[in-house]
Formats: structure tokens, sequence, C-alpha cells
């Protein structure tokens, strides 16, 4: 269909193609990649452009060019992939146009608000089209294709909803001004990018503090030596099954890295080491971590949430936890599935005062604390992702390794 639309391009003003493709190709080029996977780039606000511009088909024509261009000759992507991109990208824009037109919209003779619903329609199937085509590039099955595009596209999408509304306010403009608008709407598309791309390092330097958080302890303490990195390992796969949105798995992945920051100070440090019985007065101050430790990363604003699963994940389906006393679903999900994989790393794990249990004794101590101690949702969870060879036990340090890493420091000293 889009091959007999062909003969229809020589109705096209040349300069705005030519223009639509240089831009193009140009996003193509300055595409950001994005945490979750997946590019991102003004790409969005030129294609919506030119699809009220020039037509859905002179623009599905002009992607073709600029992806072959882009992907094929400069990047030089495999074959299967560039096909992949240029037929998707194509499809996209193409479909998009085609609800715009066929909601009443008129290509190249843009009127407000009369031609507001039809712009709105077009931009919506084109957004709906391209996040798909970008997610199920690497997705195996819809569940895996929902969480990446929770991903790629969750956390940004006011900016991407922006490159939208950008495109729109581009057509109107040029449309009632001319090409000599073309360079003074080249910057704000210039400087939304720039914007989403000190977005997306913002968001990757937050993981990397909270993992730098993270090594603090093991520095301290190396009997705990990457725990809290397995924990959140073994939380993530917990979430996931239970079917948290992906903004949650990140926030519990943040608490996880960090639940055990608030014992860095030495009044705890004395305690965990300590061979002994513990007093009361022990562990009272023990009791006190989630607290501390939430205060530490409740200062950064972005990582609030986290900061309350780590206030809450020794809270007890009995309200025998602390610091609160909740009860049940009182207590979030995030800390909740926190509790049940930092208990199963602990007893998986060797620590100063014993060896690590073998994974289905630490099975059953969770099964039997099962409603009073831990979750029983979660535990069901992972007693069905262990039945199902899905919850493997991650590597830990045997004793004498971590024995040897305690003494380390003061070597090096001597």
């Amino acid at each position: 269909m889009l091959w007999r639309s062909a003969g229809d391009l020589s109705q096209v003003s040349l300069g705005w193609g030519l223009a639509a493709f240089l831009l193009i190709s140009l996003g193509e080029f300055g595409a950001v990649p994005l945490p979750g996977g997946g590019y991102a780039s003004a790409v969005a606000a030129v294609d919506i452009a030119s699809i009220f511009l020039l037509g859905p088909a002179a623009t599905a024509w002009v992607h073709v060019a600029a992806t072959l261009l882009v992907q094929g000759l400069v990047r030089r992507r495999a074959l299967e992939r560039v096909v992949h991109d240029v037929a998707s990208s194509a499809l996209a824009t193409w479909l998009a146009g085609t609800a715009f037109v066929a909601a009443g919209g008129r290509v190249g003779a843009l009127e407000l608000p009369a031609d507001l619903l039809p712009m709105v329609i077009g931009c919506v199937v084109y957004f709906v089209l391209d996040s798909l085509r970008v997610t199920s590039a690497t997705a195996s099955s819809w569940r895996a294709g929902w969480r990446s595009w929770q991903q790629v596209y969750g956390h940004g999408l006011l900016h991407h909803a922006s490159f939208l509304g950008l495109g729109c306010w581009i057509a109107v403009v040029a449309l009632h001004v001319g090409p000599w608008a073309l360079p003074l709407l080249l910057l704000p598309v210039v400087v939304a990018r720039h914007a989403f791309a000190h977005y997306v390092g913002i968001r990757g330097d937050l993981k990397d503090f909270v993992r730098a958080l993270s090594e603090v302890l093991d520095e301290v303490d190396p009997y705990t030596r990457q725990h809290s990195v397995r924990v959140a390992q073994y939380a993530v796969r917990l979430a996931r099954e239970m079917n948290a949105t992906e903004s949650e798995v990140e926030d519990l992945e943040y608490a996880a890295l960090v639940h055990d920051l608030g014992k860095i100070g030495p009044q705890h440090q004395r305690i965990l080491q300590k061979p002994g019985a513990l007093t009361q007065e022990d562990q009272r101050t023990l009791r006190g971590h989630p607290a501390t430790g939430a205060g530490i990363i409740g200062k950064v604003a972005a990582l609030k949430r986290a900061a309350e699963i780590v206030r809450l994940h020794h809270e007890r389906p009995d309200g025998r936890g602390y610091p609160l006393g909740l009860r049940g679903e009182q207590v979030p999900l995030g800390a909740r599935i926190l509790n049940v994989a930092d208990a199963f790393d602990a007893m998986t794990s060797d620590r100063s005062y014993r060896r690590a249990l073998e994974v289905e004794e630490a099975l059953h101590e969770l099964g039997r604390g099962a409603g009073t101690q831990f979750d029983p949702a979660v535990v069901r969870c992972l007693l069905a992702l262990h039945d199902a060879g899905r919850f493997p036990k991650l590597a830990s340090p045997s004793s004498e390794e971590l024995q040897s890493l305690r003494f380390r420091p003061a070597q090096a000293r001597m």
C-alpha cells in the first residue's frame, strides 16, 4: 500500500522533503540511549511535523531513506535490524498520518482549533506504534514487552509527550510563517533533546550513587560483602514475579542496595562483631538501623520512596517488627519483599557466627515463618520460583575468604 503511494510524492515540496530528511537523519544520529534499553530522540517531533506538513506517505518514504542512510550505510547495523527499523518506522509514521487524515485533518493546511482533535489522534497513534516498535525489537513475550515499555517510556513519559507537542507547534508555525521559521524552530528541538539527555544522565548517575553507598558497608564489614547486591537481585526477581510496576521495582532495587546503610556507625559494628549473646541495649541499638539508613538516603528527593522501604523492611505480618509495629498489608509490598530477600540471603551466606544454611533449610525456615515473621504471599512466590528453577542461589564468599578480607587492611598498614 505504501508502495502504491509513491506516485503521490510528486506533489510534495522538494524543499520541505529535503528538510525533513536532513532533520530525521540528524535526529537518528543524536538518539539518546535509555537506562532500560532502547533510544529516544527528537525524531518524534520532526515526524509529527512532517506528517502534518507533507502527509503520511511522504513522511514514511523520507523515514525509509533516512533510516537506510543512518542505520545501514553509516552505522552498518545488521541487515535484519536495518530491515526491521526501516519497515517499522515507515509503518508507524504512515499509520499515524493516515489516522490524522481519517479524523478530518488537512495536510498542509492546519487551522486551530478545528484541526486540534485530528492532531491529537495522530500524535497518540504515532506514540503507541513507535513505542511498540522500539520495545518489541528485544522483547520475547508480551509480559517482557510490557516491562520493557515501562523501563523505556514509563519514567520519561512527559518528555516523550513533549516531543510530540513540539512537533505540532513546529507544523503550525511553519505553515503560517513559512520556511524562514525553520532555523528558529530548530533551537527548541535541540534544547529539548539536550534536556532529555541530561535527565537520562541524572537517572544513570543516581543508580551509580546508590551502588556506591552500598559499597560503603562492604568496606566497613567484610562479612556483609556483596550482601546488598545479592539481596537487590533476589528482591527484583520477586517483585517482577508479583507484578510490581517497573517504577516500584526500581525503588525496591535502590532500597535493597542500601538497606543496611544504617549499620555503618561504630556502635552497630561493635555489636555485629560481638561473639556472645546480645544484651537488650544491643538489640535496641540494632533496631535503630532502618531509621538511620532511611534518614540518610531520604535526604535525596529521588530516593524518598526507597527510604520508606528501608525504614519498614523489618516490619512483620504479626505486628512484632520494628520500628512501628505495623501489621500485614500496612507494610508496603516493597518492604515485605525486601524482608524476605534479606532473610534468604542472610541464611544462605556465611557469617562470623555460623556457616551458611543449605537452600532447602533456608526455604523451610521461610515457610515456617510465613504469616508471622515473613509475608506469606512473598514466601509463596519465592518457593514457586525455586520449584520452577527460576530462583537460583547467588554465589557468596566463604567464611575463610571473608576472614582474609577482614585482616587485609590491618596487614596493609603494618
